[in-house]
């Protein structure tokens, strides 16, 4: 289906923001039941988010966890983990596949209700960069945490200190020379420090609340589990996974726990990273006098530097990079 033509509106039932996992997925029934629609995607190719992971990241979750309508794995490795770009083509061959009617390049700006413009009651008006749409429905499946979250205390370090958030991280060879601190320990904290330890790095890593768990148990792995419990829970009472059973609306933002499909998939545990070199640390709050502080001692004598691991030390000097990532 073309752009609108400029001065105009281009009407349609359905309108579908994003085109990653989700809107496909939902072109797939829309398709199905016979709904008009289309999908407006503000990158210039389809794979969705996965395409800002670095060079080594392998998908959390394994093979035989591909539910997409209309499309289940049915290869030889169903508990092996997809790498970045397999996991960016297998979307982008799903979308094909299913003849999602997708613009490119095509970002939404506004949302907003049609106050009678449209052809019936009710609908929405959407303006983009291309023009302006107007549709009955709207679908929102942009996903979330679009925004890189910086911490605050960030704004505190010496200039001469490289800063990134893992939202632009692709590999260690970004970084100069020098000890490298990783802030935060949600599973791209973890899958970053043990790519920059794999690479021969000094890592100081700032601990955050997330959770290890185990990769497997009982011989199966933990998405095995998650996924049964979401399948069949309710008939046996368990209702963990419901947005209704949850303790509050804050707990659907819950970190996840710290695991890595690298190297046919495995938990990160911070005592193990501890015992490769990894110097571990409390949470980040900022600088004083050029060292970095964790408020869960006081400083050292004057001019000494130290550096925690489990037991000792809270302070450290970076020589010159830091990556911070998603706390």
């Amino acid at each position: 289906m073309p752009s609108p033509a400029a001065g105009s509106d281009h009407v349609v039932d359905t309108l579908v923001i994003g085109a990653g996992q989700a809107g496909p997925a939902t072109s797939y029934w829309l398709t199905r039941h016979g709904v008009e629609h289309q999908l407006l995607e503000r990158r210039d190719a389809l794979g969705g988010a996965w395409q800002d992971r670095w060079d080594t990241f392998y998908l959390n979750t394994p093979n035989f966890s591909f539910l997409l309508p209309g499309l289940t794995y049915n290869g030889p490795e169903p508990d092996a983990f997809l790498p970045r770009d397999e996991v960016i083509g297998l979307f982008r061959d799903y979308a094909a596949r299913i003849a999602a009617p997708v613009l490119l390049g095509t970002e939404v700006t506004r949302v907003s209700a049609a106050h009678g413009g449209f052809p019936v009651n009710g609908g929405f008006a959407v303006d983009t960069n291309q023009g302006r749409w107007q549709a009955r429905n709207v679908v929102l499946a942009n996903g979330a945490f679009h925004v890189p979250r910086i911490p605050p205390a960030a704004a505190t370090l010496p200039g001469h200190i490289r800063k990134l958030h893992s939202h632009d991280y692709r590999n260690p060879q970004q970084l100069p020379d020098g000890a490298v601190l990783v802030v935060g320990t949600g599973q791209s904290g973890g899958q970053i420090t043990e790519d920059l330890l794999d690479a021969g790095r000094e890592v100081h890593l700032s601990v955050s609340a997330c959770p290890e768990a185990p990769r497997r148990y009982r011989g199966q792995d933990v998405f095995h589990w998650i996924l049964q419990v979401n399948l069949h829970g309710p008939e046996y009472g368990i209702n963990g996974l419901q947005t209704e059973q949850l303790p509050s609306p804050a707990a659907r933002f819950t970190c996840n726990p710290l695991i890595s499909g690298n190297g046919g998939g495995h938990s990160i545990r911070l005592r193990d990273l501890g015992r490769r070199g990894v110097r571990l640390h409390g949470r980040f709050e900022g600088t004083a006098k050029r060292e970095l502080r964790d408020p869960r001692r006081a400083s050292p004598r004057p001019g000494a530097v130290a550096r925690r691991t489990a037991s000792s030390g809270h302070w450290l000097q970076p020589n010159n990079a830091l990556c911070v990532v998603r706390i």
